[in-house]
Order: structure tokens, then C-alpha cells, then sequence
């Protein structure tokens, strides 16, 4: 039936269907592959399958843990949300949906086309996004308004999405060490007849990216291709078709001559992409479905965040991938109401010169430890490396440690809150914070040690409230500690284990006061 593709296993009636939602990016697919995985180890009897767009499609029949692909086509998609009526592709989606009979779905979207399928089989278990009671509004499971709240202040946001998304199956910790994608024998052939063989290390280059706050300047990447070519690598460039006019524009910028740069932009498709990725030494790319793509497979990453994009939401997935992130006073800002009004001056802060000598380092095997070790990249510039933890993704400050301020310590407070908020087998533990601290940071200054400390006070105050119930008590303290909204919003509302969350967050801060 159109729509419909089997991948890996076979599927039968006797076993039950386990179906996820996710219409969202590509990367957003690739980021949901942990959860997969996550499904399909603790659940070996069932059939797994996911929803998902056309564009999608290419990721999730290459995803390892899956047994259905199912395609919701654009009309389909519009004539969900309603902006496009269309009465046929409705009947013909419900033809095709009353074969599956799922007996659990994950819905992960934000979105009324996703609530909307999510509805079609009433008996089936959902967990995540669905309508209210009222059928007015979106709601989700007793955590989501934590996360909601914490975009307020994107300064604070220490949860990784694929962490986010493998948490709606609740999983007893990481539920993958990397992103899933399986490369093909047919497209490491097409992808060797697209890369040199003369035997130089070559290194990616993603210019674009869905926005451009989230792009570094294209003569930026034009001055890292010039001195790949100068120190013997072959700089390869990659992307979609329509980011074909950022090549022409960066082979214009470029001082000397771009020959030995191979550029394959709009001459892959994802298969082969994802293939190519795997045979680099190196991957630079934006915030952007290719650098997830270059994770999935292996490949190192160097991954340049500015604008709106936050390392620690969407770095690179696993061990030892190096993040440059750009520190403006306003990031990471909101996509749609950026202060700067689009000017981006976050943009430029990351010097071609640091990219450069990190990412050559990378390129011969280097760890991002050693690549960054005696570079000064400036006030505006912070370097991370990935950590998979016992919980999942974190990120680890690299070069000189600093001394610990009320932002790093709120934010490392909100972070172990929300982890024992969201999983119900995670428990907070003192010494590995104390450890993660004491290797990474310096102690804080005399005032954002009493600051913290006053934080510690509120939050216990808040534990209190939480456990008994009171609200308003709750809600009362946040003139004193705003950014403890996250919790305080939660109080009264029935969120199971809030009131460990919020003890969680007491004891960090204290923790980080006593560093």
C-alpha cells in the first residue's frame, strides 16, 4: 500500500505495535533514534514503527531498531492542521490508519496533525502530546510544563533533545552511546566514487543551516577551506541542492584557488550523504540534520553554535564531539524574536583561526581535549566536549576552569532536578555532582557564593511547599528566585516526584556554594 514500507523485521499479526510520531526535521528524526532503541531492547516482542514525513523517510528505513516505516504525505500533514481542507486525503489517511492498530504510541510533536493521528486509535496507550480533555489545547505528560517553562531562559537549558525524547519511555539511563543510522553497501560504493583517494584527511564542510542566525559567516568557512588546503587536507563540500548559492558565494570568498576543493553540494542523497559522512576524518557543520547525520555514523564533529543554538539542547549525540559555542550577553536567543533583530554579531565570534587549528587536530585523531589545549579562543567563545553520563548527554567545559558563577550553578541545579523529575529510576547523587565540580570549575567568587547559597534557601523552601502541596506558597517564592519557575509552576499539579526533584535541586546548590 503506498505510504507503507517494512524495514529489518517482518512484521505479524500476533505481535503488538508499538508506534511513534515524529513529523518534525531530520534532525529531529535522528534525534528520536535513541528512543528507538530504547522501545525495541525493552519491548523485543513487539513491532516497531514510526510515523513520519517524506523527507524523513530515507533516515527512519536505514534506523536499525525499526520494523514499519509509515509515511504521512504534505497533503496529508496540511489537511490535518486544517490549513488545507482536503476531504480526500483524509478519508484515504483513515483508510490506511484503521489497518494499524497500534497498541502503544509515543506522539513527540508539539503539533495538531500529530495529536490528530494520535487520536485515531483510542484504545491504544499514549504517552506525550494529545488534546485536552476540552479538545482545545495541547497537553502532555506532568514533566512537559518543566521544560516548557525552562525555554524562558535558554541560558539555563542542560537537557539534551534525545535525551528529552527517550525519556517518554522512561528508560533506566542512556538508552544509546551515539544516534542510530545504519550506512548501506551500495552507498559506501556511490560514496567512494565521490571522495579522494589520494589519500588526504577530508573534512566536511555544512555551510547552511534552517536559519540563518544558526549559520557561521560563509568567508568564515571560505578562510578554515584555505588553510585545510594550505596544511594538505581536501575540504569537501556538502549540502542540499538549495544551499548551492552559499558554496558559490564561500569559492568567491576563498584567497587562493578553490581546486582542491570537491564539492558535492546537491549531488547526494541522504543514503549516500550519510555514507560520505562516515568516510571523513572530520565533519564542521552548523546547528543543522547534518551534523546529527555525521554523529549517527561515527564521524567526528566540530560543531559551530551561535543565535539561537544551544549546545546543550542539540550538540552533537555522544562521546568526545567538540562544540564551539558562541557566548554573546544575549544567547542563546529566541529563533523568532532574536534582541539583535538579526544582525547576529554572535556570528563572528568564532574565529576562522580557531576552527582551523582545533579542527586540524581533530582531523589526525586528535581527542577534543588535546585539540583545544593552549588555544585562547577569547571572552566569547566556549569550548565543550560531549560526555555521555549515567543519565545521557552532558557537556564539559574545556581550557582554563573558571570560577563557578550563579548562572553555571542554577542551571547545574535545574539540570539534576529535572533528570529526577522525568525518569523515575534516576536518583540524585551528591558526589558525582561534587566530582563534576570540583574537576571543572574553580570555587566562586565571595558573592555568587552567597548568591547561590540564598538560591539554596529558596529552593529548600520550595521542596517544602512542593511536598505538601501548597501552590501558592510555591508560586510566592518567585520574586525572590524567578528562575525556579520550572518547579514552582509544577506545585499542586500532581507531577510525580517533584518534591525529590526540588530536593535535588536544594542539595546541588548547596553543593555548588560549598565548592
Amino acid at each position: 500500500m503506498p505510504g507503507f514500507s517494512s524495514t529489518n523485521a517482518p512484521a505479524t499479526a500476533d505481535r503488538p505495535l508499538i508506534l511513534a510520531i515524529q513529523l518534525a526535521r531530520l534532525g529531529d528524526f535522528l534525534q528520536t533514534t535513541p528512543l528507538l532503541a530504547h522501545l525495541a531492547r525493552r519491548r523485543p516482542h513487539a513491532r516497531i514503527a514510526a510515523m513520519v514525513t517524506p523527507e524523513q523517510a530515507p533516515l527512519a528505513r536505514r534506523c536499525p531498531d525499526l520494523d514499519e516505516v509509515i509515511i504521512i504525505k504534505r497533503n496529508e500533514i496540511n489537511a490535518l492542521s486544517g490549513s488545507c481542507p482536503d476531504r480526500r486525503a483524509l478519508a484515504q489517511l483513515d483508510n490506511r490508519l484503521a489497518e494499524l492498530r497500534p497498541r502503544h504510541i509515543f506522539n513527540l510533536n508539539m503539533s495538531m496533525p500529530s495529536a490528530r493521528l494520535a487520536q485515531a486509535w483510542p484504545k491504544a496507550g499514549l504517552t506525550g502530546w494529545r488534546f485536552s480533555a476540552q479538545g482545545d489545547a495541547l497537553v502532555g505528560e506532568p514533566w512537559f510544563g518543566f521544560m516548557m517553562n525552562m525555554v524562558a531562559d535558554r541560558r539555563l537549558t542542560r537537557h539534551h533533545l534525545s535525551d528529552l525524547l527517550a525519556s517518554f519511555a522512561d528508560p533506566p539511563g542512556p538508552a544509546v552511546g551515539r544516534l542510530r543510522y545504519q550506512v548501506g553497501p551500495r552507498s559506501r560504493e556511490r560514496a567512494a566514487q565521490l571522495l579522494p583517494r589520494d589519500g588526504r584527511p577530508v573534512v566536511a564542510l555544512q555551510l547552511g543551516a534552517n536559519n540563518d542566525l544558526r549559520r557561521w559567516p560563509v568567508n568564515r568557512f571560505a578562510a578554515l577551506a584555505d588553510g585545510l588546503i594550505a596544511a594538505g587536507c581536501a575540504p569537501l563540500l556538502i549540502g542540499a541542492r538549495a544551499e548551492g548559492d552559499l558554496g558559490r558565494r564561500m569559492k568567491a570568498s576563498m584567497a587562493g584557488s578553490h581546486n582542491q576543493l570537491i564539492d558535492i553540494m546537491g549531488k547526494t542523497d541522504l543514503p549516500t550523504l550519510a555514507a560520505v559522512l562516515e568516510g571523513c576524518a572530520l565533519v564542521v557543520s552548523n546547528d543543522t540534520g547534518t551534523l546529527h547525520l555525521a554523529t549517527a555514523v561515527g564521524a567526528p564533529t566540530l560543531a559551530l553554535f551561535m543565535g539561537p543554538a544551544q549546545a546543550h539542547e542539540t550538540g552533537p549525540y555522544g562521546q568526545g564531539h567538540l562544540v564551539l559555542q558562541a557566548r554573546d550577553i544575549c544567547g542563546p536567543c529566541q529563533e523568532q524574536t532574536p534582541v539583535c533583530g538579526g544582525a547576529a554579531p554572535c556570528r563572528r565570534l568564532i574565529a576562522p583561526e580557531l576552527v582551523l587549528a582545533t579542527g586540524l587536530a581533530l582531523a589526525t585523531g586528535q581527542s577534543a581535549a588535546q585539540a583545544c589545549r593552549n588555544v585562547d579562543f577569547g571572552p566569547g567563545v566556549q569550548a565543550l566536549e560531549g560526555v555521555i553520563d549515567r543519565f545521557g548527554q552532558r557537556y564539559r567545559p574545556l581550557g582554563p576552569n573558571k570560577p563557578l558563577g550563579r548562572i553555571e550553578a542554577l542551571a547545574l541545579a535545574l539540570r539534576e532536578a529535572g533528570r529526577v523529575l522525568i525518569r523515575s529510576t534516576h536518583d540524585f547523587r551528591a558526589a558525582e555532582l561534587a566530582a563534576e565540580l570540583a574537576a571543572e570549575h574553580l570555587p566562586p567568587s565571595d558573592q555568587a557564593r552567597a548568591d547561590i547559597d540564598a538560591l539554596a534557601r529558596t529552593a529548600q523552601t520550595l521542596a517544602w511547599a512542593a511536598a505538601d502541596g501548597q501552590r501558592e506558597a510555591a508560586l510566592g517564592l518567585l520574586p525572590r528566585a524567578p528562575e525556579l519557575k520550572p518547579l514552582a509552576s509544577l506545585v499542586g499539579g500532581g507531577a510525580p516526584r517533584l518534591a525529590l526533584a526540588c530536593q535535588a535541586a536544594t542539595q546541588s546548590l548547596e553543593i555548588c556554594a560549598a565548592l
